[in-house]
């Protein structure tokens, strides 16, 4: 609090009321919103399970989430820091039964949407928007309608009214469009229908059917607006209607409503967002106390001072001149005070435009010692619009890092491994050969490679034929071994594809060829293109395994490429993971990326008309004006949406902004510079004047092959589990492989078994809680212990058949060694379930809490977790359940008792798990022998199990992760084959 300004300050300590924060950039936004919920919860106006704090990304609400854990020096079991749209699917999945959708639905990315309709467009009575020649080009645009009808929480059923109201009215003039409007509308229902009967939701149904809930079920929205004593909703700007109306009723009754935002940054209107919705707060919440954050922490006056002269075009729509507010930033950082740190650079074309902007970088780099590339940052309007200066930049051999490259589906790993995939399902590709055959591990000579292509021609066959009589082809000995080896592999994928899923044929790939032995070697002398390659690779295994437990269809190779063949003609690319910390290199994004980000030396570039600002295209598909619900700008909004983002460009800017323009864009006209420039009064002036010139031969800036190796400062957890402790515990290098690179791993019979028996007891106990009426108090806790004592005598549980179809249901078939082993471990877990139905016949449990979540501090370190299972016992005491299916032990060791004595600091520091009872037992509950091995933790165990904690986080935040290889670690560790220190 120390570090607050006074409005920052107040901000924090308005605990009573409405409250608006009008937060101009670079005033400390995030700061103040993680530093309230901070001070509500040490200050007992909350606790952290009152509080929700909305916000619109993953990454938004991690960053928040790691910011209050840093904060708050108490525990929780639970605190809603999370997006939207990540709220809204809990509250469905809890929920959506009361409106008549499934609870178990499957949630549908925009790709998976556009391969629904495709797949499905004979259902729907297109005409306008279903060209003869390409049927599926308007189905992204319809989907994009959809969305935006679903933002303004219009039903099918008022689209519908709509249009056959509009079709009574006989001018004939107007008979084609409304023809149109129509088929749009009928469109919308069908697409509606159509969700409902694959039991799916889109990412608009989540707030709309969430809404949907809370209007038709009150009793549910009166339990959400008693447990949220505080809402917080951060880059409010960027609200929807939809949205907006959730917020409102979660906050009618009493809950505290914090809003922060600034109307100036509000750029997604593509997306859905509605500047429209902070300007109406103050006439929905007269009373609403206004706090305005005007004092900048990042950049110069000068910069700050443009970007004001820059917005003040979209008066009067915005909430200065609406509330009287004065929104001018003031600067507060003395290392940037500077004077002349705004200049425009106009060339004659766009290809002396980008030289200028090498040459201006290269220049203060020269001049300064302490600046290194990664202070710069080039801004473009579109991702297209990067290539000329990543030419320019690849030219003077300046490393560069462009924040939209290729996609994840273009990135050369991901490309080995579809191409691979693709050998399995069909040897004929000789295209695919090609390319493995330039992996960079086997480093198979041009010379060898030469000699197959050319037999492959001369013979006319494929290249798979010619890989199998290399050995006479004349090729090196080194190219006998690769070429017999990849042929090895392509046989042994055909054999796993017939009984294994996508993501096992594909690791097993990876580990055989010597693949991931490759990565992990390269990484370990610090290659940082390599290291970047393993998060692809983790993204996109992540990837194939979520698509095989959402489209089992899609889960055996075949299946997948089929699928992904869809992914590619639908046009998705892949988000690519972007890390925070990046080779030391000059920054090229887009406008909308560079938000949030702010850098010493920043260039806009490309301002001239129609790109930048960009041509206005309106939406493709335009809803209904008497359909749309939010209030509309007085001015043209496509132009103030622009202007705005061009004031977020500049005010990324913390030392000196660059503006830069051309006359001569390659088409048959000049182009006029921006209207954004002109508004601020820079003129077209003679080119290489606005700044000091070096000179033309600018000498190439050569990164040497060492910048290319080097210490690269890994992103580490700020948060961590007991699994993540003794994983360290065991090896730091192995915990470096699994959860700091997050490299694929094998699994093994015995995990897939213990997770089907683990899964099938969490939904066996779910339905038992369920039968027996226990109703959770509030949303998203537990039940308490009155409920749980009216339920004790008389206990219904599901029949022994019933557990025995949930057990096939959650049967996991992958990394059995054969088929004989993987019925041997069915049978085995059926016959272990018999025994446990049985043994427990008699004395049911109803447990008090399942997968119960927990983060505590200890020693200042956020450790989190899940309990498996917790029961209440006759005397109101509690005994927490961790069910093992290993072979039991006569005695446990010191070691063994570490996770549950963790668990009962948990349960006995947090109050939600307090009320339930105190706990008197810990359990280990081997299945397999069904025995209990039951302790209590002493004083001195709790103490020890700290230190040991608190020991092992120090050193992982110290990135200490020295191999300490043994054999019994060794021969149990995922990465054995690959690890070059393994013995």
């Amino acid at each position: 609090m120390n570090n607050l300004n006074s409005a920052q300050k107040q901000a924090v300590e308005h605990v009573s009321g409405a409250l608006l924060i009008v937060a101009g950039a670079g005033t400390g936004k995030t700061t103040v919103i993680t530093q309230k919920i901070a001070y509500l919860i040490e200050q007992k106006f909350a606790t952290p399970e009152q509080i929700l704090a909305l916000t619109f990304t993953d990454k938004a609400a991690g960053e928040m989430q790691e910011r209050v854990d840093k904060l708050v020096s108490l525990g929780y079991t639970e605190i809603q820091i999370s997006t939207f749209h990540a709220f809204c699917q809990r509250l469905l999945e809890n929920h959506a039964l009361d409106i008549g959708l499934p609870n178990q639905f499957k949630m549908l990315a925009e790709t998976d949407a556009w391969m629904l309709v495709r797949k499905n467009l004979h259902k729907f009575n297109l005409d306008y928007y279903r060209p003869l020649g390409n049927p599926a080009k308007h189905i992204h645009e319809l989907l994009k309608h959809f969305s935006k009808c679903k933002d303004e929480l219009i039903t099918p059923e008022e689209y519908l009214e709509h249009a056959q109201s509009a079709r009574l009215n006989k001018d004939e003039a107007e008979v084609g469009e409304k023809d149109r409007v129509e088929e749009v509308a009928n469109a919308y229902h069908t697409y509606n229908q159509l969700l409902l009967e694959k039991n799916a939701l889109d990412f608009g149904d989540l707030i709309f059917y969430t809404i949907k809930l809370l209007r038709e079920r009150p009793n549910i929205l009166k339990i959400l607006q008693e447990k949220y004593r505080y809402v917080l909703v951060d880059e409010f700007q960027d609200v929807n209607w939809a949205q907006y109306q959730l917020v409102q009723m979660i906050a009618e009754k009493g809950g505290q409503l914090t809003v922060v935002g600034d109307d100036d940054q509000s750029i997604y209107a593509f997306r859905g967002a509605s500047v429209s919705n902070i300007m109406r707060f103050k006439e929905d919440y007269p009373a609403a106390t206004e706090i305005v954050l005007t004092e900048n922490f990042r950049s110069n006056q000068e910069i700050l001072d443009q970007a004001y002269e820059s917005i003040q075009n979209n008066n009067p729509d915005r909430l200065e001149v609406k509330l009287k507010l004065n929104k001018k930033l003031v600067a507060k950082n003395d290392s940037v005070k500077q004077k002349n740190t705004v200049a425009h650079i106009h060339a004659d074309t766009l290809d002396n435009e980008a030289k200028q902007v090498v040459e201006e970088i290269a220049r203060l780099k020269s001049i300064n010692a302490d600046v290194v590339w990664d202070d710069f940052a080039i801004l473009v309007r579109a991702n297209t619009h990067a290539d000329p200066f990543i030419a320019r930049l690849e030219t003077a051999k300046i490393p560069y890092e462009f924040m939209a490259s290729a996609g994840l589906y273009r990135q050369p790993i991901i490309l080995d491994c579809i191409n691979f995939l693709k050998l399995v399902d069909n040897y004929h590709e000789s295209t695919a050969i090609f390319r493995l055959l330039n992996a960079p591990f086997w480093k198979f000579s041009e010379n060898d490679l030469q000699i197959i292509t050319s037999h492959a021609k001369k013979k006319t066959v494929s290249y798979y034929e010619a890989l199998k009589y290399a050995d006479t082809l004349g090729i090196s000995s080194d190219g006998q071994k690769i070429a017999t080896k990849l042929s090895e592999l392509i046989a042994a994928g055909m054999q796993n594809a017939r009984n294994e899923k996508t993501s096992v044929v594909l690791y097993k790939f990876l580990t055989d060829s010597g693949y991931m032995e490759y990565l992990t070697r390269e990484e370990n002398a610090g290659n940082r293109a390599v290291i970047r390659q393993i998060y692809q690779l983790k993204q996109f295994f992540d990837y194939v395994q979520n698509l095989e437990t959402l489209n089992p269809d899609s889960a055996h190779v075949a299946g997948f490429l089929e699928y992904f063949q869809m992914v590619i003609e639908s046009g998705e690319k892949g988000e690519l993971y972007q890390p925070k910390d990046t080779p030391d290199s000059v920054n090229i994004m887009t406008v909308h990326a560079a938000k949030g980000l702010e850098f010493k030396y920043v260039f806009v570039v490309n301002l001239v008309e129609d790109r930048f600002p960009s041509r206005n295209r309106g939406e493709a598909i335009e809803i209904p004006l008497d359909l749309i619900k939010e209030q509309l700008p007085e001015g043209d909004s496509h132009f103030q949406e622009e202007r705005r983002l061009f004031y977020v460009a500049a005010t990324r800017a913390k030392e000196r902004l660059y503006f830069t323009s051309a006359g001569d864009y390659g088409g048959a006209r000049a182009k006029k510079i921006s209207r954004f420039l002109d508004e601020i009064g820079y003129k077209v002036i003679p080119p290489n004047k606005s700044v000091e010139k070096i000179t033309d031969k600018i000498q190439p800036c050569i990164q040497s092959q060492k910048e290319s190796f080097g210490k690269f400062v890994y992103e580490l957890p700020s948060a961590f589990s007991f699994s993540q402790i003794r994983a360290y515990d065991t090896c730091p290098y192995q915990y470096k492989l699994a959860n700091i690179l997050h490299l694929p791993t094998k699994g093994s019979a015995s995990f897939s078994f213990g997770q089907t028996i683990h899964g099938t007891l969490q939904e066996f106990y779910t339905r038992v809680q369920q039968l027996n009426s226990i109703q959770q108090d509030s949303l998203f806790d537990a039940p308490t212990k009155k409920s749980l004592g009216l339920k004790k005598s008389g206990t219904k549980v599901p029949t022994l058949d019933e557990m025995l179809a949930i057990y096939e249901q959650k049967w996991i078939t992958d990394w059995y060694k054969d088929k004989i082993q993987r019925e041997k471990y069915f049978e085995e877990g059926k016959k272990l379930l018999k025994t446990f139905y049985k043994n427990n016949e008699t004395n049911w449990a109803i447990p008090a809490r399942l997968e119960g979540w927990f983060n505590i501090k200890i020693n200042g370190h956020s450790v989190r977790g899940r309990i498996d299972r917790i029961d209440q016992l006759p005397d109101g005491t509690l005994e927490i359940v961790d069910y093992k299916t290993g072979k039991s032990k006569e005695k446990l060791e010191s070691d063994d008792k570490d996770q549950l004595l963790l668990y009962q600091i948990a349960t006995t520091e947090l109050a939600e798990y307090n009320t339930l009872g105190k706990v008197q037992k810990l359990t280990f509950y081997y299945l397999n022998d069904d025995a209990r091995l039951t302790f209590l933790g002493t004083d001195k165990e709790i103490a020890k199990i700290q230190d040991k904690i608190s020991t092992v986080i120090d050193k992982i935040l110290a990135r200490d992760f020295v191999p300490t290889p043994s054999e019994y670690t060794c021969k149990h560790c995922d990465f054995y084959d690959i690890c070059e220190f393994r013995i």
